[in-house]
Formats: C-alpha cells, sequence, structure tokens
C-alpha cells in the first residue's frame, strides 16, 4: 500500500534512498501508524511537483491501494481535484472522493442547489451583483463561493447593513478569493454529521459547544475557532455527542446519504448542518475527504463513536471494495 502526502507535510529519510519521513504528530503520521497496527505494508510517497517523477515511483510500486492524503499542489487546495484525475488516468485505486465530488463539494453554490434537489433545507442566497439583496433579511453570511471548510472565513463574514456587505464583497475581491457567495445566517447549533462506508454509516452527530459567552463571543465555526488554541481556551470551544429530538436524528439519518450521493462523495465524508431552535436543519456544507486527525473533535474523537485504528481500517474496505 502507498500513503501519498503533500510533499511539504515530511521530508526525504535519507539523501539517495528514496525513502520519506512525515513529520512526528501529524495526521499522515497518525494515519501511517495506524496502518501498520493493521500489518499494511507501507510506502510513503510525496506528491512531487515533477509529476512525472511521481508517475514512476508509484507505477514502479504497483499498489493495490493508494491511501491519498493530498491536499493541494503547490499550496493551492483548489487543485487538489487534479491530483485525484492523475490517478484516474493511470489506472491507479485510492482512498476518497473523486474530481467530480471535490470541484462539486467546493463549489458552495453549486453543492447547494445539488442539495436542494434532494429536499433538503439550504439557506437562500442572492448575487452580489444584485441590486439589494432581494427578500432576504439581515444578517446576511458573505464567503468566498470557492474554498474549503472555514478558509476565508471570519466574524467579518456576518454582515448587517448594505454598505457592510459592500465591504465585505470588496476584500474578497482585493484578496483575489474569487466570487463571493451572499447567503442568509441561520441562527442555531452547529452539528456535524460523519458518514463512512458507500452506503454510508451515518454516525451520531456532534455539536459546537461555546462554552463561554459575552461581547465577542464566536457565533459560527471560523478559521480561528477551529485552529487557534488559545482562542479555543478563551471562549472554552469543545465538541460534544449532540443531544437531539427523535425527529431531528431520523431526519439526518434519511437525509445525510441522499446529500452523499448527491454531492459524489466516497468511502467517508462529513457534512455540516445548522440546526434553529424551533428543529429546523439546514445543509451548510460538505467535507469530501475530511481531517483525518485522531483528536480533531476531541481526545480520540475523530469519528464518533468509531476507534481510530477500526476507522482507518473501513477507510481502506470501502475503497477496496466500492
Amino acid at each position: 500500500m502507498v500513503l501519498l502526502v503533500d510533499a511539504e507535510t515530511g521530508t526525504p529519510a535519507r539523501a539517495g534512498n528514496g525513502g520519506f519521513r512525515v513529520d512526528a504528530g501529524s495526521v499522515e503520521a497518525q494515519v501511517l501508524r495506524a496502518l501498520r497496527r493493521l500489518g499494511k505494508r507501507v510506502v510513503v510517497v510525496p506528491f512531487n511537483a515533477d509529476v512525472r517523477l511521481t508517475l514512476n515511483t508509484l507505477l514502479g510500486l504497483a499498489p493495490r491501494l493508494i491511501f491519498n492524503l493530498t491536499e493541494w499542489i503547490d499550496g493551492d487546495r483548489a487543485r487538489d481535484h487534479e491530483i485525484t484525475g492523475f490517478l484516474d488516468r493511470h489506472g491507479l485505486c485510492y482512498t476518497g472522493t473523486a474530481g467530480p465530488g471535490l470541484r462539486l463539494a467546493r463549489d458552495k453554490s453549486r453543492a447547494k442547489a445539488a442539495v436542494a434537489q434532494t429536499g433538503v433545507a439550504v439557506p437562500r442566497k442572492f448575487s452580489p451583483q444584485a441590486r439589494g439583496q432581494g427578500k432576504l433579511p439581515y444578517a446576511v453570511f458573505v464567503k468566498p463561493r470557492q474554498g474549503d471548510g472555514s478558509d476565508a472565513i471570519s466574524g467579518a463574514a456576518l454582515v448587517h447593513t448594505h454598505a457592510a456587505l459592500r465591504e465585505r464583497v470588496k476584500s474578497l475581491q482585493l484578496r483575489k478569493l474569487g466570487p463571493a457567495l451572499c447567503e442568509e445566517y441561520i441562527e442555531g447549533r452547529d452539528v456535524f454529521v460523519a458518514l463512512l462506508g458507500n452506503t454510508p454509516q451515518v454516525l451520531h452527530p456532534l455539536e459546537l459547544v461555546v462554552g463561554r459567552q459575552g461581547t465577542g463571543a464566536p457565533r459560527f465555526a471560523t478559521r480561528l475557532l477551529k485552529h487557534d488554541d488559545a482562542y479555543k481556551r478563551r471562549w472554552r470551544v469543545s465538541y460534544r455527542e449532540a443531544e437531539l429530538p427523535r425527529a431531528v436524528l431520523i431526519e439526518i439519518r434519511q437525509a445525510s446519504p441522499r446529500i452523499f450521493h448527491a454531492l459524489k462523495l466516497r468511502d467517508y465524508a462529513r457534512l455540516d448542518f445548522r440546526l434553529t431552535a424551533d428543529h429546523r436543519l439546514y445543509f451548510i456544507e460538505a467535507n469530501p475527504n475530511p481531517d483525518l486527525g485522531r483528536h480533531t473533535f476531541g481526545h480520540e474523537r475523530c469519528f464518533a463513536g468509531v476507534e481510530y485504528t477500526a476507522l482507518i481500517q473501513r477507510i481502506v474496505w470501502a475503497a477496496l471494495t466500492r
């Protein structure tokens, strides 16, 4: 088996021997350790800027399966689908979502349109080029239409006036983040649902908890909230198994596989929802090939209810039997 990683996630093991050592403590190291616990013989291969070198290495190894942990080319996450396209062209079997699903999930407007066709509620949206904002009341959420998770998501994404809306759209344009997506802000609880397998098992939802309230307390999952440990400690951010009414749990279990298939996801994924105070569920976005860090949602909690090594084994099995 090959573990395919971004070249920036480690270093050559020794000059001239072709080996590669992933950074200690990284997601790559955690997955590698789990695969070896499963008795797999694993060769780590970095996706090199010289694509021919990567291809020659992969074809020489002729792996039965590639566990794909790549996220970018030259630091550009929008090009992750090019890697899966490269693997597909050369008949190489790999874990996770392929190019069509990666492109669809990345385009938040197209993804929501596809999900809405399955009967799942999504926030209403409008074009920032339109005069006014139609019939949508403020507050309005403004974010890049294309992007990964919480990329470029900060408190400034939530605007309350026409002037703030124009300023936010202009800011995204100046940062060359592509077109903006403007949509109604759904007040409610952040609920995260992991799916595993290709007739996917829907795992128990988790929810974001902000334990400290007050002026400046986060109202949604910003990039800072997800990645800044000091910020998380300040606001007592944690995750817990969501306590939900039975009707909401049934809705999640029925809707999530429809979303999974509508967005062409494979093997494993995570869906983000908002749940209002009156228990209306809204789809926010999908995460194909989500973070496999074993402590993503708290100590030893990556996918709720699944032990970490068993999780990696099930992803491997899902890819091999797809």
